[in-house]
């Protein structure tokens, strides 16, 4: 009788174990949800309040950052003259840059192509509207380096070579033009279309990431996997530095609620860290537990 009690007391500290555990990791999961609901709230806040007053303002979509040498700006049916640093950009305009001489443009805060020596760009569509968030790049020549994130709230974007037409939704990737327009596209991270048009025929290949495909005029062969160049990957770090950038800031703007998540909420650092770049890089969708007005809060088209 003993042991039948003892084995009966055995299993029931087993199912109290076992309850606790599990009580344990659901709550577990109920904090990591909260916790990204609350910090997602306040990030769609701040980043609305901004898009808002941006959108309010009318003020350009685009900003031309000069890293080096010269850069050249042309403005529709005007001749080119020397680009300052800093400077917006709007549809129509044209860029280039000259011999050892780089630049970047940057899409709403938050997303970049980068121009490699003696390329030629021209913002061929900046649509921002209620509806839709369109960006298409034509690129005459030269070499861009193209990174593209989910929170820009871009739906379509597009780069448009002599042979080529590369389209996008979040991402990175290089296209490279030869001086007869042949075009090489490479994808370094997601997935990239590539439409383009043979002998009257209108093809599209979805180039998947480490895959490069060359297109030209007359032919187009198979995708190929490429190697990392100094050009790739300097563009890499260099995105890894714009996502630093950009944490910084958003880190600035929930400093008020700080010791609210550290406090009240419990997270770490290392946490809102891991959410803030999560965020940052299209990993975390908004939780389906989130209340419909704040869900409208991370509309940024």
């Amino acid at each position: 009788m003993r042991n039948k009690t003892h084995k009966n007391k055995i299993q029931s500290n087993k199912n109290q174990t076992t309850k606790e555990v599990k009580q344990k990791k659901f709550n577990k999961k109920l904090r990591l949800i909260i916790s990204i609901i609350v910090i997602f709230c306040i990030i769609g806040v701040v980043w609305f309040v901004f898009i808002s007053d941006f959108a309010k303002a009318e003020k350009p979509k685009a900003q031309l950052i000069i890293e080096s040498g010269t850069v050249q700006i042309k403005h529709m049916g005007e001749s080119w003259i020397n680009a300052e640093d800093g400077m917006y950009l709007y549809e129509s305009d044209s860029i280039k840059t000259g011999d050892n001489s780089y630049a970047s443009i940057i899409f709403f805060k938050s997303s970049i192509i980068r121009l490699d020596s003696n390329t030629e760009v021209t913002i061929k569509k900046l649509l921002h509207d209620i509806e839709k968030t369109s960006v298409t790049i034509q690129q005459d020549s030269g070499r861009t380096w193209n990174t593209i994130s989910r929170i820009s709230g871009i739906d379509d974007y597009n780069v448009e070579t002599p042979t080529a037409v590369a389209s996008v939704r979040g991402t990175s990737f290089d296209i490279d033009v030869d001086e007869e327009g042949i075009s090489v596209v490479k994808v370094i991270k997601g997935i990239v279309n590539v439409t383009y048009t043979i002998s009257g025929t209108v093809y599209t290949v979805k180039l998947n990431e480490s895959y490069s495909l060359t297109v030209g005029y007359d032919e187009t062969g198979e995708p190929q996997p490429f190697e990392l160049d100094d050009w790739i990957t300097n563009n890499l770090l260099n995105d890894e530095q714009f996502k630093e950038d950009l944490k910084n800031t958003l880190y600035e703007r929930i400093q008020p609620y700080i010791d609210y998540l550290t406090e009240e909420i419990g997270m770490s650092y290392k946490e809102i860290d891991a959410l803030l770049i999560g965020y940052i890089e299209g990993e975390y969708d908004i939780p389906p537990e989130t209340p419909d007005e704040y869900k409208k809060l991370f509309d940024l088209s």
